[in-house]
């Protein structure tokens, strides 16, 4: 081989070198970015006005936190058997001043994930429910444990009490009466476990305010009841959620409304009434309002009367609420008729006005993950929708809730509006709002 081609030789061989090189180079940075690419999370679920600030509660993974540290556990995928360390996802019950700046954060101390859901304000401190997992098996079947918890006025634990009628149990919202703390939620069988126990689905809590429980009661299939709203009256409590899938629920217990240990019937004697809406998505009622003797049930309504060759109805959904007087008698519904899976998840009202948080079509939320959301105002005397404000048209912006502090109103919840290379950060909402006329 003379000179010449012995060098073009060299010259293909360090050029292939290169190539191969920088391949291996791309696919490693390809690599580190699929397992380093981590999504950061701060939300709240509900939060609270006090005389020097605000306390919400929600969830994170407190990266780069100033008050609690970051938790990781390993699991192992049970069908590719791969193993990944995981960025636990804690409750948070965190302090603001008026000005929104942190005071101190806590958590609820768990081996897995846990979340806080509501809480409300006592003499003397805090009180936060929700729901955690203690061991792994909890994180495969993906079930949980429902705990309530009370911390003082610098967010510190002074006890916390567990509970569990079935496999999978959570406690979403609280509220004082007469001293005592009333919870609601729902125990149900994990996913493929069978049982006819008649004490889960929806499920009402009592407890003292040393965390003694007092009482307890329940309605709803045990395979998917739960109560999401409460509203107190002066003979009892009315609750709302769903039965089983289409069916959303409203159902009035006693004041005194603990189930007797020989009461085996499916519906118990403490039960004032219930009214079942067969129309309803699969989450039910999400909230409610009483206004006017007249209860408010939103969430997301059925508007097809198409039926299949078996003749069911193919359900085609929009954001709407159902109209029920104290006595539980059905007036009315709303439908927003925007011809797309919308869903209320959120209520509140100043006599004359609705003001509902709508979450914007579910279905594309499932397939690509964006959710994004709004602010209807409903004239209740008109019975027409006055305005709807949008948010971040960009980003996934979630409204948990609106709230009406001081005669103004308060948004509430997450938006994934920093993203970058290795992944997003969802960070928390809490803002007052202007809403449209």
């Amino acid at each position: 081989m003379n000179e010449k081609k012995k060098k073009i030789l060299e010259k293909i061989i360090i050029i292939c070198l290169i190539v191969i090189l920088i391949e291996v180079i791309a696919m490693g940075i390809m690599k580190f970015v699929r397992e380093r690419k981590i999504d950061h999370i701060k939300s709240l679920n509900n939060l609270i006005k006090i005389d020097d600030g605000y306390v919400g509660v929600g969830i994170s993974d407190f990266h780069q936190n100033s008050f609690v540290d970051e938790k990781t556990y390993q699991f192992t995928d049970p069908i590719s058997k791969k193993s990944q360390n995981i960025i636990a996802t804690q409750s948070r019950i965190v302090k603001y001043d008026k000005d929104m700046n942190i005071i101190w954060e806590n958590t609820y101390k768990s081996n897995y994930d846990s979340t806080f859901y509501d809480v409300l304000e006592t003499d003397d401190g805090y009180v936060a429910v929700g729901s955690f997992a203690s061991q792994y098996k909890q994180i495969e079947e993906n079930t949980r444990e429902a705990m309530i918890v009370k911390y003082n006025k610098d967010g510190k634990k002074l006890w916390d009490k567990t509970y569990r009628v079935l496999s999978d149990t959570e406690f979403y919202k609280i509220i004082e009466d007469e001293d005592n703390y009333v919870v609601i939620g729902q125990s149900i069988y994990e996913n493929m476990e069978l049982g006819n126990h008649i004490t889960g689905g929806g499920i009402i809590v009592k407890y003292s305010k040393d965390g003694e429980e007092l009482a307890h009661n329940n309605y709803g299939g045990n395979k998917s009841g739960i109560f999401n709203d409460i509203i107190k009256v002066d003979d009892g409590y009315i609750v709302c959620g769903k039965d089983a899938v289409n069916y959303g629920i409203i159902v009035k217990f006693k004041k005194d409304f603990n189930r007797e240990e020989n009461d085996n019937n499916l519906i118990s004697k403490k039960v004032v009434w219930q009214r079942t809406y067969s129309n309803t998505d699969n989450e039910g009622f999400k909230a409610m309002v009483l206004v006017n003797d007249k209860i408010y049930a939103v969430g997301a309504l059925n508007v097809s009367n198409e039926k299949d060759d078996e003749g069911n109805i193919k359900f085609q959904y929009d954001a709407g609420f159902v109209t029920y007087n104290i006595n539980g008698k059905y007036i009315g519904k709303y439908v927003s008729d925007e011809e797309k899976h919308h869903q209320f998840n959120s209520v509140v009202s100043d006599g004359q006005y609705l003001y509902l948080s709508m979450l914007l079509d579910i279905d594309s939320y499932y397939k690509d993950g964006l959710r994004k959301s709004v602010i209807i105002k409903y004239d209740i005397n008109e019975e027409k929708k006055i305005s709807e404000t949008q948010f971040d048209k960009d980003n996934n912006y979630v409204i948990n809730k609106i709230k009406n502090i001081d005669d103004k109103y308060m948004i509430i919840g997450t938006t994934n509006a920093k993203c970058g290379f290795l992944g997003c950060d969802y960070n928390d909402i809490h803002e007052y709002i202007e809403i449209k006329d």
